[in-house]
Protein backbone atom coordinates (compact mmCIF):
# COMPACT_ATOMS: atom_id res chain seq x y z
CA UNK A 1 0.00 0.00 0.00
CA UNK A 2 1.26 3.44 -0.87
CA UNK A 3 2.51 5.69 1.91
CA UNK A 4 0.36 8.81 2.19
CA UNK A 5 1.58 11.94 0.47
CA UNK A 6 3.55 14.74 2.04
CA UNK A 7 1.74 17.84 3.32
CA UNK A 8 3.55 21.13 3.31
CA UNK A 9 3.84 22.45 6.85
CA UNK A 10 5.28 25.81 5.87
CA UNK A 11 3.06 28.82 5.57
CA UNK A 12 3.00 31.03 2.54
CA UNK A 13 5.07 34.13 2.81
CA UNK A 14 3.51 37.55 2.35
CA UNK A 15 -0.02 37.94 1.02
CA UNK A 16 -2.36 35.02 1.53
CA UNK A 17 -0.62 33.71 4.62
CA UNK A 18 -3.73 34.06 6.79
CA UNK A 19 -5.91 32.18 4.28
CA UNK A 20 -3.32 29.38 4.05
CA UNK A 21 -3.25 29.11 7.84
CA UNK A 22 -7.03 28.85 7.96
CA UNK A 23 -7.02 26.36 5.09
CA UNK A 24 -4.48 24.17 6.91
CA UNK A 25 -6.73 24.17 9.99
CA UNK A 26 -9.68 22.95 7.91
CA UNK A 27 -7.43 20.40 6.23
CA UNK A 28 -6.34 18.80 9.52
CA UNK A 29 -10.01 18.58 10.50
CA UNK A 30 -10.83 16.69 7.29
CA UNK A 31 -12.87 19.56 5.86
CA UNK A 32 -11.27 19.50 2.45
CA UNK A 33 -13.87 21.60 0.64
CA UNK A 34 -13.42 24.43 3.14
CA UNK A 35 -9.65 24.05 3.02
CA UNK A 36 -9.67 24.25 -0.78
CA UNK A 37 -11.78 27.42 -0.63
CA UNK A 38 -9.28 29.08 1.69
CA UNK A 39 -6.33 28.04 -0.49
CA UNK A 40 -8.13 29.48 -3.52
CA UNK A 41 -8.56 32.76 -1.66
CA UNK A 42 -4.84 32.75 -0.93
CA UNK A 43 -4.11 32.07 -4.62
CA UNK A 44 -6.01 35.23 -5.54
CA UNK A 45 -3.93 37.22 -3.07
CA UNK A 46 -0.61 35.52 -3.92
CA UNK A 47 -0.74 33.62 -7.26
CA UNK A 48 3.05 33.17 -7.37
CA UNK A 49 3.31 31.30 -4.07
CA UNK A 50 4.40 27.64 -4.60
CA UNK A 51 3.09 26.78 -1.11
CA UNK A 52 -0.40 27.90 -2.08
CA UNK A 53 -0.43 25.73 -5.22
CA UNK A 54 1.04 22.80 -3.31
CA UNK A 55 -1.71 22.98 -0.69
CA UNK A 56 -4.38 23.33 -3.36
CA UNK A 57 -3.01 20.10 -4.84
CA UNK A 58 -3.28 18.39 -1.43
CA UNK A 59 -6.91 19.43 -1.00
CA UNK A 60 -7.83 18.30 -4.53
CA UNK A 61 -6.07 14.98 -3.98
CA UNK A 62 -8.18 14.35 -0.90
CA UNK A 63 -11.26 15.23 -2.95
CA UNK A 64 -10.09 12.60 -5.51
CA UNK A 65 -9.77 15.19 -8.24
CA UNK A 66 -6.46 13.73 -9.32
CA UNK A 67 -6.06 15.46 -12.70
CA UNK A 68 -6.57 18.89 -11.11
CA UNK A 69 -4.27 17.98 -8.20
CA UNK A 70 -1.53 17.01 -10.64
CA UNK A 71 -1.76 20.40 -12.35
CA UNK A 72 -1.50 22.17 -8.97
CA UNK A 73 1.68 20.23 -8.05
CA UNK A 74 3.20 21.07 -11.43
CA UNK A 75 2.55 24.78 -10.79
CA UNK A 76 4.21 24.42 -7.37
CA UNK A 77 7.30 22.93 -9.07
CA UNK A 78 7.42 25.70 -11.65
CA UNK A 79 7.19 28.46 -9.05
CA UNK A 80 9.58 26.96 -6.46
CA UNK A 81 13.37 26.98 -6.37
CA UNK A 82 13.60 25.21 -3.01
CA UNK A 83 14.69 21.56 -3.17
CA UNK A 84 12.58 20.38 -0.18
CA UNK A 85 9.34 21.72 -1.62
CA UNK A 86 10.24 20.36 -5.06
CA UNK A 87 10.96 16.93 -3.57
CA UNK A 88 7.61 16.97 -1.76
CA UNK A 89 5.87 18.01 -4.98
CA UNK A 90 7.44 15.15 -6.96
CA UNK A 91 6.53 12.69 -4.22
CA UNK A 92 2.89 13.77 -4.20
CA UNK A 93 2.86 13.73 -7.99
CA UNK A 94 4.01 10.10 -7.85
CA UNK A 95 1.06 9.19 -5.63
CA UNK A 96 -1.34 11.11 -7.86
CA UNK A 97 -0.05 9.46 -11.05
CA UNK A 98 -0.43 6.07 -9.40
CA UNK A 99 -4.09 6.86 -8.66
CA UNK A 100 -4.50 7.75 -12.33
CA UNK A 101 -3.08 4.30 -13.26
CA UNK A 102 -0.06 5.98 -14.85
CA UNK A 103 2.40 3.72 -13.07
CA UNK A 104 5.54 4.23 -15.21
CA UNK A 105 5.10 8.00 -14.85
CA UNK A 106 4.68 7.64 -11.08
CA UNK A 107 8.01 5.77 -10.90
CA UNK A 108 9.72 8.68 -12.65
CA UNK A 109 8.19 11.11 -10.15
CA UNK A 110 9.43 9.07 -7.15
CA UNK A 111 12.89 8.91 -8.72
CA UNK A 112 12.94 12.70 -9.07
CA UNK A 113 11.89 13.04 -5.45
CA UNK A 114 14.76 10.77 -4.35
CA UNK A 115 17.25 12.74 -6.40
CA UNK A 116 16.28 15.83 -4.45
CA UNK A 117 15.94 13.98 -1.12
CA UNK A 118 17.80 10.62 -1.11
CA UNK A 119 16.77 9.99 2.50
CA UNK A 120 13.03 10.00 1.77
CA UNK A 121 12.08 6.50 2.96
CA UNK A 122 8.46 6.93 1.90
CA UNK A 123 9.54 7.67 -1.66
CA UNK A 124 11.79 4.57 -1.65
CA UNK A 125 8.97 2.38 -0.38
CA UNK A 126 6.43 3.67 -2.89
CA UNK A 127 8.93 3.34 -5.73
CA UNK A 128 9.49 -0.36 -4.98
CA UNK A 129 5.78 -0.89 -4.40
CA UNK A 130 4.85 0.41 -7.86
CA UNK A 131 7.64 -1.57 -9.50
CA UNK A 132 6.32 -4.74 -7.86
CA UNK A 133 2.80 -3.98 -9.06
CA UNK A 134 3.99 -3.52 -12.63
CA UNK A 135 5.90 -6.80 -12.49
CA UNK A 136 2.92 -8.59 -11.00
CA UNK A 137 0.64 -7.34 -13.76
CA UNK A 138 3.18 -8.31 -16.42
CA UNK A 139 3.19 -11.89 -15.10
CA UNK A 140 -0.57 -11.94 -14.76
CA UNK A 141 -1.26 -10.70 -18.28
CA UNK A 142 -0.32 -13.94 -20.12
CA UNK A 143 -2.55 -15.88 -17.72
CA UNK A 144 -5.43 -13.52 -18.43
CA UNK A 145 -4.83 -13.86 -22.15
CA UNK A 146 -4.78 -17.65 -21.85
CA UNK A 147 -8.04 -17.57 -19.89
CA UNK A 148 -9.60 -15.32 -22.52
CA UNK A 149 -8.45 -17.68 -25.26
CA UNK A 150 -9.88 -20.66 -23.40
CA UNK A 151 -13.17 -18.86 -22.89
CA UNK A 152 -13.27 -17.92 -26.57
CA UNK A 153 -12.56 -21.52 -27.54
CA UNK A 154 -15.34 -22.74 -25.28
CA UNK A 155 -17.74 -20.21 -26.81
CA UNK A 156 -16.69 -21.25 -30.32
CA UNK A 157 -17.17 -24.93 -29.42
CA UNK A 158 -20.60 -24.24 -27.98
CA UNK A 159 -21.54 -22.31 -31.10
CA UNK A 160 -20.26 -25.14 -33.29
CA UNK A 161 -22.24 -27.71 -31.31
CA UNK A 162 -25.31 -25.54 -31.60
CA UNK A 163 -24.86 -25.21 -35.37
CA UNK A 164 -24.40 -28.97 -35.72
CA UNK A 165 -27.51 -29.64 -33.67
CA UNK A 166 -29.52 -27.22 -35.80
CA UNK A 167 -28.22 -28.89 -38.95
CA UNK A 168 -29.13 -32.33 -37.63
CA UNK A 169 -32.60 -31.12 -36.71
CA UNK A 170 -33.08 -29.72 -40.21
CA UNK A 171 -31.91 -32.97 -41.77
CA UNK A 172 -34.24 -35.01 -39.58
CA UNK A 173 -37.13 -32.73 -40.46
CA UNK A 174 -36.31 -33.03 -44.15
CA UNK A 175 -36.12 -36.82 -43.91
CA UNK A 176 -39.41 -36.93 -42.06
CA UNK A 177 -41.02 -34.79 -44.76
CA UNK A 178 -39.66 -37.12 -47.41
CA UNK A 179 -41.07 -40.13 -45.55
CA UNK A 180 -44.45 -38.49 -45.16
CA UNK A 181 -44.64 -37.48 -48.84
CA UNK A 182 -45.38 -41.00 -50.29
CA UNK A 183 -48.13 -41.46 -47.71
CA UNK A 184 -49.60 -38.12 -48.72
CA UNK A 185 -49.34 -39.03 -52.41
CA UNK A 186 -51.06 -42.37 -51.80
CA UNK A 187 -53.80 -40.67 -49.85
CA UNK A 188 -54.23 -38.10 -52.59
CA UNK A 189 -54.42 -40.84 -55.25
CA UNK A 190 -56.94 -42.74 -53.18
CA UNK A 191 -59.08 -39.63 -52.84
CA UNK A 192 -58.85 -39.04 -56.60
CA UNK A 193 -59.84 -42.66 -57.31
CA UNK A 194 -62.79 -42.37 -54.92
CA UNK A 195 -63.88 -39.16 -56.60
CA UNK A 196 -63.59 -40.83 -60.01
CA UNK A 197 -65.63 -43.83 -58.87
CA UNK A 198 -68.30 -41.57 -57.47
CA UNK A 199 -68.48 -39.72 -60.79
CA UNK A 200 -68.70 -43.01 -62.67
CA UNK A 201 -71.46 -44.24 -60.38
CA UNK A 202 -73.35 -41.01 -60.92
CA UNK A 203 -73.04 -41.41 -64.69
CA UNK A 204 -74.21 -45.05 -64.53
CA UNK A 205 -77.09 -44.11 -62.29
CA UNK A 206 -78.21 -41.46 -64.74
CA UNK A 207 -78.28 -44.00 -67.63
CA UNK A 208 -80.40 -46.44 -65.61
CA UNK A 209 -82.84 -43.69 -64.67
CA UNK A 210 -83.15 -42.73 -68.32
CA UNK A 211 -83.86 -46.35 -69.32
CA UNK A 212 -86.55 -46.74 -66.67
CA UNK A 213 -88.14 -43.47 -67.70
CA UNK A 214 -88.21 -44.55 -71.35
CA UNK A 215 -89.80 -47.88 -70.42
CA UNK A 216 -92.45 -46.13 -68.35
CA UNK A 217 -93.33 -43.88 -71.28
CA UNK A 218 -93.66 -46.87 -73.55
CA UNK A 219 -95.98 -48.57 -71.11
CA UNK A 220 -98.11 -45.46 -70.81
CA UNK A 221 -98.42 -45.24 -74.61
CA UNK A 222 -99.54 -48.89 -74.84
CA UNK A 223 -102.12 -48.33 -72.13
CA UNK A 224 -103.45 -45.28 -73.93
CA UNK A 225 -103.88 -47.21 -77.18
CA UNK A 226 -105.70 -49.99 -75.39
CA UNK A 227 -108.13 -47.55 -73.82
CA UNK A 228 -108.87 -45.99 -77.19
CA UNK A 229 -109.64 -49.36 -78.73
CA UNK A 230 -112.08 -50.28 -75.99
CA UNK A 231 -113.97 -47.02 -76.37
CA UNK A 232 -114.24 -47.54 -80.14
CA UNK A 233 -115.77 -51.03 -79.76
CA UNK A 234 -118.47 -49.91 -77.30
CA UNK A 235 -119.71 -46.93 -79.27
CA UNK A 236 -123.47 -47.11 -80.54
CA UNK A 237 -123.74 -46.58 -84.22
CA UNK A 238 -126.75 -44.38 -85.26
CA UNK A 239 -128.52 -45.32 -88.48
CA UNK A 240 -129.60 -42.46 -90.62
CA UNK A 241 -133.35 -42.28 -91.16
CA UNK A 242 -133.95 -41.70 -94.77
Amino acid sequence: MLVSFTVANSFAQGAGRRQVSEGNKYYTEGKFDEANDKYRDAEVSNPESPIVHFNIGDALYKKRKYEEALQAYQKALQKSDEAPLQAQSYYNMGNTLFRLNKWPESILAYQQALKLNPNDQDAKYNLEYVRAKIKENAQKQPQDQQQQQEQQQQQDQQQSNSDQQNQQDQQQEQQQNQQDQPQQDEKQQEQQQQAGQQKKDKEQLSKEDAARLLEALKNQEKEAQKQRQMKAQGRVRVEKDW
